[in-house]
């Protein structure tokens, strides 16, 4: 059995083993709370017990489970402490007492293992109503799902998770608490393009209870092998960048004010020496870049777009000085 979990109102738990009990304390001036490890299982990294917790007041216990894996540190002479998050995922505390739907009542997250991604912790979730505790599926699935506990926003009344896969793909999500569970109103990813060049971006937003996406790309700010080796912008405040990257190849970014790339291209060039401009060939929109704009050739009309001056960055002839496998001579 890998695990199992137990709620009991107001009976005291029966145990036939001998245990090493653990109280934690100073959580709530309402409740107590105390954690009971079977013995022989003192040292396993998923230990064998129970946790309860019981109203000062009344000296009534409302609640009690049972588990085969306790995930805590604890010794002989300390205390376990609680309300301690690590985030994303990393040290997360066995017990949290906090208020997760924002109805002035503290709940409980009990971690009952590593389910959430890369083997991070996971929570079961009992939100406090009428002085006792329920089980909340839709708190718990938060815990699950993403990686480690949530967090909570208590300005905002928000609850934010955090998943990834890999180094290159990682969602950002935010929840309102509506009837009592979390619905998500905004979700934003972040993924490496398969070029390799570009980070893309999806997000959503909740509008009119539906959720509206929106998907935009922009060029890597650091931590990547590119270089920019020319570029300039428009009045307009956008911008042409011709960017080197570490395959010896060259690339063409055009980005709005925003700095959200509209057009990237990466296929081949043709630098001419006599008249120094670099050409290339979109579907049928051919781009001859200058060392003072761009002229763009459609099948109906030309359009000249001339650079801000004093924004010119670099020199358009470098590309000769560049081993370029997608760039042509002339």
């Amino acid at each position: 059995m890998k695990k199992r979990l137990l709620l009991l109102l107001g009976i005291l738990p029966v145990l036939t083993l001998a245990q090493r009990t653990y109280t934690i304390s100073d959580f709530s001036s309402t409740y107590n709370a105390t954690i009971a490890i079977e013995q022989g299982f003192e040292n396993d990294t998923f230990k064998k017990g129970s946790f309860s917790i019981v109203n000062t007041s009344t000296d009534k216990q409302v609640l009690f489970i049972e588990s085969d894996e306790l995930i805590i540190e604890t010794d002989n002479n300390t205390e376990e402490k609680i309300n301690t998050i690590s985030l994303p995922y990393d040290r997360q505390n066995f017990l949290i007492f906090q208020d997760f739907n924002f109805d002035g009542l503290e709940d409980v997250a009990f971690m009952d293992g590593r389910n959430s991604c890369y083997g991070g912790p996971s929570y079961q979730i009992y939100l406090q109503e009428h002085q006792t505790f329920v089980h909340s599926p839709e708190f718990t699935r938060l815990s699950y799902e993403y990686c480690g506990m949530f967090q909570i926003a208590e300005k905002t009344k928000t609850i934010h998770t955090m998943t990834k896969s890999g180094c290159c793909w990682h969602q950002f999500s935010e929840f309102k608490v509506q009837d009592n569970k979390p619905i998500a109103i905004k979700i934003s990813e972040e993924s490496m393009n398969p070029n390799g060049m570009l980070i893309d971006y999806v997000e959503k937003e909740r509008v009119n209870n539906q959720m509206v996406e929106t998907k935009y790309s922009v060029l890597p700010d650091s931590g990547f092998d590119i270089q920019t080796i020319f570029s300039f912008q428009f009045k307009n405040g956008k911008k042409m960048s011709l960017i080197h990257a570490f395959s010896n190849q060259l690339y063409y970014a055009f980005t709005d004010r925003e700095e959200t790339v509209e057009l990237f291209y990466e296929d081949n060039f043709v630098y001419d020496k006599s008249k120094n401009t670099l050409s290339f060939t979109n579907k049928n929109t051919s781009y001859q870049i200058s060392t003072t704009g761009i002229t763009i050739r459609t099948p109906r009309k030309n359009i000249s777009m001339n650079a801000v001056a004093e924004t010119v960055e670099g020199e358009l002839a470098s590309v000769l000085r560049l081993t370029l496998e997608n760039m042509r001579v002339e």
